[in-house]
């Protein structure tokens, strides 16, 4: 096996982890952890990054105390942004205890050591050693019919090991599939299972639909399982009922495809295994990556500064539009260079965007761009002036400058002095923001949660 594997977890949970580690060396898997890998004087970030795109698989030990962590958080962002990005890294949610699977990985099947360790450590060595395998190239799920996609999750159910059987269609309420298992403490459960082949978003009315009918039957759990996504407000939905409703979207029947060659075969003959492994893709990803690539290879400083401009409102524009309406470009001059403003007038009834618009008359989002180099001018009181000069009452109180460089002493001051003053908040976005609110759109989950995480931060900290 020559797999490597980052792994991702809480110094409190170091005596799981280092089990695991010696496990993995054992079965002849390299492993990379930040106590052995990096060193004192290292810089931490560099290091991660190169270890996660050195690594063929990336396991987050997921439990309560690495959702308190931020090197944890930064780590996953940082796989997430790179599997995007180039495609080519596994990722492996391990629960090591009861806590709840982030938003971030409801689309990944996650591996459960909390109670059976030797049986999570066989299945991990399973999709290790998966991901070395050759990948195919995967558009869409638009040559299924809805009853070649029920045939499929059959198929894949059964190659799941799975006790699953057809139902009539008179039968509780619709339901299309029904499931017989033993749950971890030795009891029958009965899952019933709903398929939907849609083109759109899966709403919260469907959800309740579902609940609605399983609490007429007795089975135990509904498995809803989609060839689409589930809307930001049915992911909080089913984030309250999971102990009751469980939903594999399309993103997740994709990873599991990944890894049955036979099912692939089957039901896609027309694709072949690519030169360069990829994963299996759809074009809203694709559209994702190609986002990602271009603000990466922005040239920093005047030389980049229209591009900047340009693949920053491509970007805010694809994750805020709507709810927000187009933006309003304003030109300007300075430091002899012409560059652009944009104003998103904000009428939206969106939960995220209307608390902003009441809590700081935020009528309109006033956005900055600064490409400022790394060796080049700061992002400093006098940037943070700017944007507060701009913030009048027609507009609101509420702007946000955007910059791949982080702000210096002086700005992140002058920030709390016209907080305290005018009561107008400036948020700091960098490029590692814009990753994240790209994938959050991707993975329909609602991208200003972002901008009311910086929000709390500030508050928090102020």
């Amino acid at each position: 096996m020559k797999s490597k594997i980052f792994i991702s977890y809480s110094h409190q949970d170091i005596e799981f982890t280092t089990w695991l580690v010696n496990s993995l060396r054992h079965n002849g898997v390299d492993v990379w952890w930040d106590s052995q890998e990096i060193a004192i004087g290292d810089y931490i970030k560099i290091k991660i990054r190169d270890g996660i795109q050195a690594s063929s698989s990336f396991i987050i030990i997921l439990s309560e105390n690495s959702k308190m962590s931020r090197w944890v958080k930064y780590e996953l962002n940082s796989a997430l942004m790179f599997n995007a990005t180039k495609n080519n890294i596994k990722i492996i949610p391990v629960k090591i205890d009861e806590s709840a699977v982030p938003n971030d990985l409801n689309s990944y099947l996650y591996i459960d050591a909390s109670k059976d360790r030797n049986h999570a450590l066989e299945s991990i060595l399973k999709a290790v050693e998966l991901s070395d395998q050759p990948t195919y190239q995967f558009n869409d799920w638009n040559s299924f019919s809805p009853k070649l996609f029920e045939k499929f999750v059959f198929d894949l159910l059964i190659q799941e090991s799975h006790n699953v059987r057809r139902l009539p269609q008179v039968r509780h309420s619709g339901f299309d599939l029904e499931i017989e298992e033993k749950n971890s403490l030795g009891q029958t459960e009965t899952i019933l299972v709903e398929i939907k082949h849609f083109k759109t978003n899966i709403n919260i009315g469907i959800l309740r639909e579902i609940y609605g009918a399983l609490i007429l039957s007795n089975a135990n759990k509904a498995l809803l399982i989609t060839s689409s996504e589930l809307t930001s407000n049915a992911k909080k939905y089913v984030d309250q009922l999971s102990h009751k409703i469980v939903v594999w979207e399309g993103h997740t029947l994709i990873s599991k495809l990944s890894e049955s060659t036979n099912l692939i075969h089957k039901y896609f003959p027309k694709l072949t295994p690519q030169d360069e492994p990829v994963k299996l893709i759809d074009e809203e990803l694709q559209v994702t990556q190609d986002l990602i690539r271009e603000l990466d290879n922005c040239p920093e400083g005047m030389l980049g500064w229209q591009k900047y401009e340009d693949i920053c409102v491509k970007i805010l524009n694809r994750v805020f539009v709507p709810p927000l309406q187009m933006p309003r470009i304003q030109s300007r001059r300075e430091s002899g260079i012409d560059i652009r403003d944009a104003i998103y007038p904000n009428r939206s009834t969106n939960e995220n965007w209307k608390f902003i618009r009441e809590d700081y008359d935020a009528k309109y989002i006033v956005v900055e761009f600064k490409n400022y180099s790394f060796d080049g001018a700061e992002i400093d009181k006098h940037v943070v002036l700017q944007i507060d000069d701009y913030l009048k009452k027609t507009i609101g109180r509420f702007g946000i400058i955007c910059s791949k460089k982080h702000p210096n002493m002086s700005g992140l001051q002058k920030r709390k002095d016209v907080f305290i003053e005018h009561n107008k908040l400036i948020l700091f976005i960098n490029n590692d923001h814009l990753k994240d609110l790209l994938l959050r759109k991707y993975k329909n989950i609602d991208p200003a949660d972002v901008i009311i995480d910086l929000i709390d931060d500030f508050n928090m900290e102020f």
